[in-house]
């Protein structure tokens, strides 16, 4: 389908995007990658009197450290974190986000300020911000302001960005000596979850964080139900081998999980407490996911037949 009309806007600088953001209004609508917003034009979801795109913008991409955070242009895309080395060392949580995002073609296009904005309850990037304890810095005409990432996403597709607003930069805790992580994505036909970890030291019974995303309007902690539920399917799992879990999309044995890897906990090969690390064959959709791979060939197949 075609998009309705629109007046198109390519300013080179951020001063001049939001000129333009103060001068039009809830009219105008920022395009950084394009890869959310078309779409939507396309299925007329969205039709913006005016388009403003950032793709002149410089200055906006960088990728650094200051202190103990990492600052992220907004304009930086997802092969850029899911490629950055100070990521992959100090928030590997973020890369591997960024990492699983589409496909080649829209990781090279779609930028992380993009996709915060767009608040997709799908998207990978917001229960991680959320995860990490990050904060998006909002940019207007007026100032300047710093929105923590659990306050900035709200609803599906709504966030705290205002109308005259341009989100310049994301700033992300780096992790520390002993921080441990997870990220882990459910099947494509259930609901999906997708979680965060970090610990500080020892501590990681208080300061664990778990984000459970597309389960409802808003990002959510797991409760301690959901935790409870994970410890006692997991004992009743011991002697078993382990399956795809039903239930909720908080799953307490998908959260035992994330718990173990961001401990640094060896994970059970082959089941063990019922906790498994991601299957390769999750997205097929196969419910067996027993490890065979030490079973002789002849036991699992049969024998085989020598040809003529």
């Amino acid at each position: 389908m075609i998009p309705r009309a629109f007046d198109y806007h390519d300013p080179v600088s951020a001063n001049a995007a939001l000129a333009l953001l103060a001068e039009l209004g809830d009219e105008a609508k920022l395009m950084a990658g394009g890869q959310s917003l078309l779409p939507m034009m396309k299925l007329r979801v969205a039709s913006p009197a005016h388009i403003v795109d950032l793709w002149r913008v410089r200055g906006l991409d960088a990728i650094g450290i200051e202190g103990d955070d990492i600052r992220i242009g907004a304009l930086a895309t997802h092969r850029a974190l899911e490629d950055s080395e100070l990521l992959r060392k100090r928030c590997p949580l973020l890369a591997k986000a960024a990492a699983t995002i589409a496909d080649p073609q829209v990781r090279n296009v779609g930028t992380i300020g993009g996709a915060a904005a767009h608040a997709d309850p799908s998207a990978n990037y917001s229960p991680a911000l959320v995860a990490l304890g990050a904060k998006l810095v909002l940019r207007s005409k007026e100032g300047e302001r710093v929105v923590p990432a659990a306050q900035f996403f709200k609803d599906f597709f709504v966030t705290e960005l205002r109308p005259t607003e341009l989100i310049t930069e994301v700033r992300v805790p780096a992790l520390a000596e002993g921080d441990g992580w997870g990220v882990r994505e459910a099947q494509p036909a259930r609901a999906g979850f997708r979680a965060g970890e970090r610990r500080r030291g020892g501590a990681c019974g208080r300061q664990a964080r778990l984000l459970a995303g597309r389960c409802g309007a808003r990002l959510g902690r797991a409760s301690a139900a959901a935790r409870e539920r994970g410890r006692g399917r997991a004992a009743r799992q011991a002697d078993r081998p382990p399956r795809r879990r039903g239930g909720g999309a908080c799953d307490g044995a998908r959260i035992q999980y994330v718990e173990r890897r961001a401990r640094g906990q060896r994970l059970p090969q082959g089941g063990g407490a019922g906790l498994r690390a991601p299957c390769a064959r999750d997205r097929s959709g196969t419910h067996d996911e027993r490890q065979r791979g030490d079973e002789p060939h002849d036991q699992r197949y049969g024998k085989r037949e020598e040809a003529d």
